[in-house]
């Protein structure tokens, strides 16, 4: 049975359901829409009006973790660690991937200079963080993609786009094993057919669109 996912183009945790369906081999469709104006349907089956949805028959599951775990569990060999302590370590950072997710946004939307360097000093604590925890192999766990490498992809992404405007959010002095850690991610194969061909102008566009300070900064 096929599975379809319910995207919209420029989310970054659909992003993450497609890279596991992309990584594990496994068939599958995508609709997007627009959640700005979303077909009347949408509601029935998001109960919290958000993507992902991922229809499998005629049952709908929400919330790209929930999803992501599914997918896991249900195709192929587990990109989760078999140790049931590592594993849920795993989980903990990928919690905390959505955390930096959500900073990188709050970058965006900041409506001035103090607010910004609020949330990119914000920002870089959690990168200093990462940068603690990781262990300069390749990937996460070491020489193998995991889930929590798939989880961090598209923010990592989207930070490199941001970093084009602002630049030092990852410093290779500071940061060496996440920048290094960070190539290894944004050079999978799968990244580029994760999103739509034409992700960075759509993002560049929303960075603008914010009327945010970043967008002060494209500007000049």
């Amino acid at each position: 049975m096929k599975p379809k996912l319910i995207s919209f183009k420029l989310c970054p945790f659909v992003q993450k359901a497609v890279l596991t369906l992309l990584q594990k081999g496994i068939d599958f469709d995508i609709e997007y829409i627009d959640l700005e104006n979303p077909p009347p349907w949408f509601s029935e089956i998001s109960p919290l009006g958000k993507v992902p949805v991922l229809q499998v028959g005629d049952q709908m599951l929400f919330e790209s973790s929930v999803i992501v775990e599914y997918l896991d569990e249900v195709y192929g060999e587990s990109l989760h660690p078999s140790d049931p302590l590592t594993k849920a370590q795993n989980r903990s950072w990928m919690e905390f991937g959505n955390e930096c997710l959500m900073n990188s946004f709050n970058l965006i939307v900041a409506a001035d200079e103090a607010a910004f360097s609020e949330q990119r000093e914000s920002l870089i604590n959690k990168l200093d963080r990462l940068e603690h925890k990781l262990g300069g192999d390749t990937y996460f766990n070491g020489n193998q993609v995991s889930l929590v490498d798939l989880s961090f992809t598209p923010f990592f992404q989207r930070l490199d786009y941001i970093n084009e405007v602002s630049p030092g959010l990852i410093d290779d002095q500071r940061h060496p094993r996440l920048h290094l850690w960070t190539n290894h991610l944004l050079a999978m194969d799968i990244l580029e057919q994760s999103t739509v061909p034409e992700i960075k102008q759509l993002y560049t566009g929303m960075m603008k669109k914010r009327n945010g300070y970043l967008s002060t900064l494209m500007a000049a």
